[in-house]
């Protein structure tokens, strides 16, 4: 069916006119479109003022409650301290192997060693410039560290050497290869995991637990700085025939701060540090002046002494006859040495304060 466009013209102008002569819905006197605007509005208005008040008055989450370690986390800090301790003593035991082995092929390559330094002095004075004695001690100690790199040189050949007998061949890389097959089979069989995907018995020690090692650390250098009555490192305390040195002494103040929350050693009953037994000389004692008297002037913890220790009574192994009491006194952390001296009373068991045999290190006045 065809329409002209005169037609659709027609029609088009008819319906504008009929629309725009309608008149606009009327609420109450109002455009409705304006109420149900203005309704809108009041309630998006409403709504944003609820969530506002919400907001700004949050409700409060309950308190969390404040998380003790456990003994499993405990122990597990305490293991950490120890392995910490144990990897710090072999580092410096491998330092002294180290040093000892050097000396020893020094003293057994002092013919050449003498020889070089020789052979420089006659160059030397064949030019008319005698060497003084600090040269010739500087060409000493040239020619002993060329004669300890030309072992350590020696020592790394040998041990390519080694590695490149012990190399396999392909025929033996190849039965190797046949045998893994067979165990992955057998495993397969069975269902038993791999020896990588094996659970470890280890227990794994998380970032809070190294964090706490390294806290306990920091915190027992920190007492160890401000305790009173620390010796010099080279000093000597004597309680009757034992003698220690200063370094033991500090060592063992040390390890008491550092062990004092989780005690160690193999012993329950005996495990360090522990409380010092304070008790007083008899009524009785020989030396008047200490009748009645206790050894220290307060109760104090003790830790064994170990002598040339790297990182001295870590739990385990034999240690001395001396102790260090750590005591506190007006606020203040103090440290003595106590052992026992039959020759001073009737009574074994009885302690006494050792003596310092002072000498002369700078550390005794810090």
């Amino acid at each position: 069916m065809k329409f002209s466009i005169s037609f659709v013209a027609l029609v088009s102008t008819a319906l504008f006119a009929v629309v725009h002569a309608a008149p606009a819905p009327m609420c109450n006197g109002e455009l409705c479109s304006e109420v149900a605007a203005r309704d809108l509005s009041d309630v998006a208005f409403d709504d944003l003022a609820v969530r506002a008040s919400k907001a700004k008055a949050p409700a409060k989450a309950p308190a969390k409650a404040s998380k003790k370690s456990s003994g499993s986390q405990k122990a597990n800090i305490s293991q950490g301290i120890l392995n910490a301790q144990k990897k710090q003593g072999n580092r410096v035991e491998a330092q002294k192997k180290k040093t000892a082995t050097n000396k020893k092929h020094v003293q057994q390559n002092g013919a050449k060693i003498k020889a070089d330094v020789n052979a420089a002095r006659d160059k030397a004075k064949a030019k008319g410039k005698p060497l003084t004695p600090a040269q010739v001690e500087k060409k000493k100690t040239g020619a002993a560290s060329r004669v300890i790199s030309q072992k350590q040189k020696d020592n790394k050949q040998a041990k390519k050497t080694k590695l490149a007998a012990a190399k396999k061949t392909p025929e033996q890389k190849k039965d190797r290869k046949a045998a893994q097959t067979a165990r992955r089979a057998d495993r397969k069989k069975t269902g038993t995991p791999a020896p990588a995907n094996a659970v470890s018995t280890k227990q794994k020690v998380s970032k809070q637990q190294k964090h706490a090692v390294k806290q306990r650390f920091q915190s027992a250098k920190d007492k160890l700085g401000k305790t009173q009555g620390l010796p010099g490192r080279k000093s000597t305390v004597a309680v009757g025939k034992e003698k220690t040195d200063g370094r033991a002494v500090r060592q063992a103040a040390f390890n008491t701060h550092l062990h004092s929350k989780t005690p160690i050693g193999r012993n329950p009953i005996n495990k360090q540090p522990k409380q010092f037994n304070n008790r007083p000389y008899d009524k009785a004692h020989k030396d008047a002046s200490l009748r009645g008297k206790k050894p220290l002037p307060q109760n104090g913890k003790e830790y064994p002494i170990k002598n040339n220790s790297p990182n001295g009574y870590t739990g385990q192994g034999s240690v001395g006859a001396l102790r260090t009491v750590t005591y506190k006194k007006g606020g203040q952390n103090h440290v003595k040495v106590l052992g026992h001296d039959a020759s001073r009373g009737t009574d074994p068991n009885d302690h006494y304060v050792g003596k310092r045999e002072f000498d002369l290190d700078f550390e005794d006045f810090e």
